[in-house]
């Protein structure tokens, strides 16, 4: 069930993972990742109805929400490293790993999302703070699946890969999504005088 951004981060809120807690039990680690999952979801919600019709106030906000989005999102997968840091190994990870497989889906959509409103990010300019989330978010991305990946022993791991795949596979999708849209955002563009028949121009 999708969740509003509001009740998303109520639900946060109430099931935050506590920097002091030492344990995860497994169903916490589920949960959590279907909250980013969400997270992303309504991210993208939002995003979606953007289009070159809009104006600079409208490109201008929409860009603030984006930023905001991803900065809830790095939040959230940080909280949950600092928990998985403290929890021992299980012995059954196919439940994390489904829940994992689906929060990739989503994200690559959402990201795939991001990457199609670039050209109107860029037309104005604003497109710097993106890429800088994005980049905090991939750094962030990579210290949690790590974490979550010493988490499922090799034996638990491999118990399950036929039927769900792997979290390295997963690593590895999410990896290249978010590598090509922060390659995008990193491009110069040039602002277009005849926007949006003309698109700007953007290069390395």
């Amino acid at each position: 069930m999708k969740l509003s951004i509001a009740a998303t981060l109520a639900t946060l809120a109430s099931l935050a993972v506590p920097t002091t807690l030492a344990q995860l039990a497994p169903t916490q680690i589920v949960a959590a990742i279907y909250l980013v999952s969400n997270i992303s979801q309504n991210a993208r919600d939002v995003l979606s109805p953007l289009s070159t019709s809009a104006d600079r106030a409208t490109v201008e906000t929409a860009k603030q929400t984006l930023v905001n989005n991803l900065n809830t999102i790095i939040n959230e997968l940080q909280a949950d490293t600092s928990g998985l840091e403290k929890t021992a190994p299980i012995d059954d990870g196919a439940a994390i790993v489904a829940a994992l497989d689906s929060f990739v889906g989503v994200d690559r959509a959402f990201l795939r999302t991001v990457v199609r409103k670039h050209v109107m990010f860029a037309q104005f300019q604003v497109t710097p703070p993106i890429a800088a989330a994005l980049r905090a978010l991939e750094v962030a991305t990579d210290t949690f699946l790590y974490a979550l990946s010493n988490m499922v022993p090799q034996k638990a791991r491999r118990a399950i890969e036929r039927r769900l795949g792997t979290i390295s596979s997963d690593q590895a999708a999410l990896d290249t999504a978010l590598g090509d849209t922060i390659t995008v955002y990193s491009q110069q563009c040039t602002p277009s005088p005849l926007y949006p028949v003309v698109l700007p121009f953007c290069g390395p």
